[in-house]
């Protein structure tokens, strides 16, 4: 659940054993999706900035969200062919 100024997580992420990198992450993914959609495509230079580390272990943490089964990762392209943000697809704690 978000909101413009806040969003909220379930009590449940703390029992998941998350390293600190992949929790930070992870909130990080929530706090740029989509509500409805549980989705979203913030660029690893993004996540690297707003999470205050570096993209080598922003792709570490990815790694280890997606090994959990916490959000699967797409590759996306542009129309011309080259690369562009992925897009991140978050698994709902509150089910």
């Amino acid at each position: 659940m978000q909101n413009q100024k806040f969003f909220m997580l379930p009590n449940r992420i703390f029992s998941l054993g998350l390293k600190p990198k992949e929790c930070a992450v992870y909130c990080c993914l929530v706090r740029h999706s989509d509500r409805e959609k549980d989705c979203c495509f913030p660029s690893r230079r993004t996540l690297a900035k707003e999470c205050s580390m570096d993209r080598k272990t922003v792709d570490s943490a990815l790694k280890g969200l997606e090994a959990r089964g916490l959000m699967k990762k797409v590759s996306r392209q542009r129309e011309d062919g080259t690369r562009t943000s992925n897009m991140y697809y978050l698994v709902r704690l509150l089910e």
